[in-house]
């Protein structure tokens, strides 16, 4: 497939090292080199854990580089892994988009690969292997598909075609799970795209939506479904795609989180609830503020959930709540070290996972979705993607 040219993407690289002067005079901090990433999926791990516990903790830190995109380009996706990132974007007023790769020591990329559909977030990494989900051709927009593109050859690998719009696959070792808003949950071979086993949620007159990437685990897969014929919580065998429990109830929109003996599931306005991984059975549960419910982040033992108001840590053997701080949240906290990372509707902020207490704040209002490295932050704002790391 083409390419968009070299000089598109790397146009701002001769600024980066002005951009890092800048961010250190500012801030009287020389930042320190990122290490390496663990962040290879949407939300970090199989389990929907979005957390980094054994990570070294954020400071306030400076800009270490930034990189701009071609100005026709919006940021959909990013994730990270080892010494790079993945960067997927849609192409402004079109079909198409590009998915590149940025390399975490400098921010520079030698290739820019076009993408033929519309992605609609971020890859999973499977090794070299980017998986990222995409619209369907021009003439089938409401159909899609997840391709496999090698990102050390820039060849694509394989296909995956879904019947409506796909969510980012989740990646448990060489087990790929698909899902969409058409109902149709999939297990793939990560590496060829095989079909391991395909289950359909909902009837002849209704699929049902999977709102959101599984979470998975040794032994099954767990999704929440919505729709007038399934709605709830489903378990699913990891091996053959059977139902081993399910819970209806009201809908879930966030992503379940697997952690210690339970899934947690945010339902949408009003309470986080546990429930036994084996079982189905409900543990506890916990009434949260009015305000849409972000799915939570795991770390030491302890969840840090969130809605549009509070940002809460609880005990995940039976919810007690350790701290809550009132802040304008706008997108599910991250764990990275002993901070828990909250994007608010105009900073970003580290507070403490021992009393919420702030630590640092990014007066970065523009800033869409944030992706840590051990010593460092990425985040993404239009076309641009910037890395900030903790000072020397």
């Amino acid at each position: 497939m083409p390419s968009l040219s070299r000089r598109e993407y790397l146009a701002a690289s001769a600024a980066t090292a002005l951009v890092t002067t800048s961010g250190c005079q500012i801030n009287s901090c020389t930042p320190t080199d990122p290490g390496v990433a663990q962040w290879s999926q949407t939300r970090a791990s199989p389990q929907n854990t979005n957390a980094v516990p054994d990570q070294p903790t954020l400071t306030a830190g400076g800009d270490y580089w930034t990189s701009t995109l071609a100005d026709d380009i919006d940021i959909t996706g990013l994730v990270a892994t080892t010494d790079m990132a993945v960067v997927v974007g849609r192409t402004s007023g079109e079909h198409t988009g590009i998915l590149t790769t940025v390399q975490l020591d400098d921010g520079s990329s030698d290739t820019t690969h076009e993408l033929t559909r519309r992605p609609t977030g971020p890859p999973a990494l499977a090794g070299s292997v980017a998986v990222t989900p995409v619209l369907g051709e021009y003439t089938e927009p409401s159909s899609g598909a997840l391709v496999a593109l090698d990102t050390a050859s820039w060849t694509t690998t394989w296909t995956h075609d879904t019947a409506g719009r796909p969510n980012p696959p989740t990646i448990a070792d060489d087990l790929l799970v698909a899902t969409g808003d058409q109902g149709d949950v999939t297990a793939l071979e990560a590496s060829t795209g095989d079909t391991q086993w395909t289950r359909t949620f909902g009837d002849d007159h209704q699929r049902a939506s999977i709102p959101a990437p599984p979470a998975v685990d040794d032994d099954a897969v767990y999704i929440t479904a919505d729709g007038s014929a399934a709605q709830g919580i489903y378990a699913l065998d990891r091996e053959t795609g059977e139902t081993q429990w399910e819970i209806t109830g009201p809908n879930i929109p966030e992503p379940l989180v697997r952690t210690e003996d339970v899934v947690l599931a945010s339902y949408d306005r009003y309470e986080l609830a546990a429930f036994d991984a084996a079982s189905g059975d409900r543990q506890w549960s916990r009434a949260m503020s009015d305000g849409g419910l972000f799915s939570p982040a795991i770390g030491h033992s302890r969840v840090f959930s969130a809605d549009e108001e509070t940002v809460s840590a609880l005990a995940v053997e039976d919810g007690d709540v350790h701290w809550e701080r009132t802040l304008e949240v706008d997108g599910s906290p991250l764990v990275v070290g002993e901070s828990v990372v909250v994007p608010t509707t105009d900073r970003i902020m580290g507070l403490s996972i021992e009393d919420g207490s702030e630590l640092w704040a990014l007066s970065e209002t523009s800033a869409t979705r944030s992706v840590p490295v051990s010593r460092g932050l990425l985040y993404t704002s239009g076309n641009t993607v910037t890395l900030r790391t903790n000072c020397d």
